[in-house]
């Protein structure tokens, strides 16, 4: 399909931007890498255990946590892990919750960014109606919550539709179509990002970001309130949570992560972080020209 002249004008100038914005990044984060390089700060992948993930059957300190966290080996239900030899099996117990993770501990400490990941597999045969939501949480500098930044995936009149909103449902979504959205039309495995980043505004942005399986952006969503300051509000990471799930049989989740950017260094890193943000940018830009289209 020949695309509007518009979207393709988009979509060049996107990628001009995106180029020059890794070039910046790429030569001012060369001199300073040992600094600017993302750390891992919780990965799971359930090769070994499920630690990090709480359900009814493990003791949090907090209560009311429903779910089951089942670990299970590749092919199970005719599904292959997104990676390695295991993956697990998440589940809702009663009219309640599901499975939760604080990854590394909460954080009150905005140190530059951070970034949480999950596969999890989308099948377009679910039932009418199936479907669940995700939400990663930020944290306030006085280690109270600030706000949830949610995945919601549904299906809608036979359509497996995933959009975003900052509200939890407790039910399967029944209104993504009414509002951006991505309309997933082949099973797989689908990665799911939470990208916390700085605007320039000094406000805390969140992309989420789906991606598919070779790691090709599908659709994103930011969501941003000018109130979330970073110098005097915003602190680290807070939770992962899946507040809702209604997938017979359990929804089949893989790779689950948190990393985070170190503190900057002033100056360089500035910039840096500037052209790291041009790339955030540009790549959103890609992602809106290809849906226009």
């Amino acid at each position: 399909m020949k695309l509007p002249l518009r979207t393709t004008i988009n979509a060049m100038r996107a990628n001009v931007n995106l180029h020059a914005a890794a070039v910046v990044a790429a030569m001012l984060l060369g001199t300073t890498a040992a600094h600017a390089d993302p750390v891992s700060l919780f990965d799971q992948g359930f090769e070994t255990d499920a630690l990090g993930w709480f359900d009814d059957g493990t003791a949090d300190g907090e209560g009311g946590w429903q779910g089951q966290v089942t670990r299970v080996s590749s092919g199970t239900a005719g599904i292959a892990s997104s990676n390695g030899a295991y993956h697990a099996i998440f589940t809702q117990e009663q009219a309640t919750t599901s499975p939760f993770t604080r990854f590394n501990g909460y954080s009150d400490v905005w140190t530059g960014g951070f970034t949480a990941s999950a596969d999890i597999y989308l099948d377009t045969s679910w039932a009418e109606g199936s479907g669940f939501d995700y939400a990663v949480a930020a944290n306030s500098q006085d280690n109270t919550h600030l706000r949830d930044f949610i995945f919601h995936v549904g299906v809608n009149n036979g359509d497996l539709l995933v959009g975003g909103s900052n509200n939890a449902d407790f039910t399967t979504k029944t209104n993504i179509a009414n509002n951006n959205h991505h309309q997933v039309t082949s099973a797989g495995w689908f990665t799911f990002e939470h990208d916390f980043y700085e605007e320039t505004d000094g406000s805390l942005a969140v992309d989420l970001n789906l991606l598919d399986a070779g790691g090709s952006l599908l659709w994103t969503e930011t969501r941003n309130n000018a109130a979330d300051l970073i110098a005097s509000v915003v602190g680290g990471n807070r939770y992962g949570w899946f507040t809702h799930i209604d997938v017979q049989d359990g929804l089949h989740v893989d790779n689950t992560s948190l990393s985070a950017v170190p503190t900057p260094v002033a100056g360089v890193l500035g910039l840096a972080a500037f052209g790291m943000l041009g790339m955030r940018r540009a790549r959103r830009d890609q992602s809106l020209a290809a849906v226009e289209a």
